[in-house]
C-alpha cells in the first residue's frame, strides 16, 4: 500500500507564489483602468479650482462585479478506457466550483484568473489556482490556455505542480461552454482526459 506523501512543505510555497502573482496582476490592471478614466497621478499639477471637492474613491473600485463568473464542473472523458479502469482513475463525474475573474477583455482576447476545486478522475479533491489568456475567434469562440498550480493525491504523487492547460470556449452570452484537455505527462498525469464545464456570469446577473 502506497504511503501518503507529505506535501505541505512543497505545496504552500507554490500556491502562495501563484496567488501573489494573481493579486499583483489584478491590482496592476485596476491601476491602469483608473488612469484610463482620467485619474491624475499623485504630485501632478491640475487646473481644477483649489476649493473643488476631492473625488472620493469607492473602497472596492479595483473590483468590477461584471467581470466575475462562476465555473460549474463537471464531466470528464478518458480515451484510454483500459488504463483508467486498471488504475482506478475512471471517475468521470467531477463536481466542483471555481471563481473566474476577467482581468482584461479586449477585441483581441480575454485575460483571466481562477481559483477553485473539484472531484478529479481519482475521486480525490483537486485544488488549483490559474492565470490564462484566450484569443477571440469570431463572435463566440475563444481559444487559449492557462498556467495552473494543481494539488491533488491523483496527480504527481500528491505533490503540487504547475501545468499548461489548453482551453476552448463557446460564449453564449448568458453562459459559456468550456472544454479542457489534460495530456498524459509521465508521473504528473498518468492518463489523458478531456474536461467539460459551464461558466456562469453571475456578476452581470447581480447588477
Amino acid at each position: 500500500m502506497q504511503s501518503r506523501p507529505k506535501t505541505n512543505s512543497q505545496t504552500l510555497p507554490v500556491l502562495r507564489i501563484v496567488l501573489a502573482t494573481l493579486a499583483l496582476t489584478m491590482l496592476g490592471t485596476a491601476a491602469a483602468d483608473e488612469d484610463a478614466h482620467g485619474n491624475v497621478p499623485a504630485g501632478s499639477s491640475t487646473n481644477a479650482p483649489a476649493n473643488s471637492p476631492e473625488k472620493v474613491e469607492s473602497p472596492d473600485s479595483w473590483f468590477h462585479l461584471d467581470a466575475l463568473s462562476l465555473n460549474v464542473y463537471g464531466l470528464a472523458y478518458h480515451p484510454d478506457r483500459n488504463t483508467v479502469h486498471r488504475k482506478n482513475l475512471d471517475n468521470e463525474f467531477n463536481p466542483g466550483l471555481a471563481l473566474h475573474y476577467e482581468l482584461g477583455n479586449s477585441e483581441r482576447g480575454v485575460t483571466f484568473a481562477e481559483v477553485g476545486a473539484y472531484r478529479d478522475s481519482g475521486s480525490n479533491l483537486a485544488q488549483f489556482a490559474s492565470f490564462g489568456y484566450q484569443f477571440k475567434m469570431g463572435e463566440h469562440w475563444r481559444i487559449g490556455g492557462a498556467l495552473a498550480a494543481f494539488s491533488s493525491e491523483t496527480y504527481n504523487r500528491g505533490v503540487t505542480f504547475l501545468a499548461m492547460i489548453p482551453l476552448l470556449t463557446y460564449d453564449l452570452g448568458v453562459a459559456q461552454l468550456n472544454a479542457v484537455y489534460f495530456p498524459k505527462v509521465g508521473s504528473y498525469n498518468q492518463v489523458a482526459s478531456f474536461g467539460f464545464y459551464v461558466t456562469l456570469p453571475v456578476g452581470r446577473w447581480m447588477q
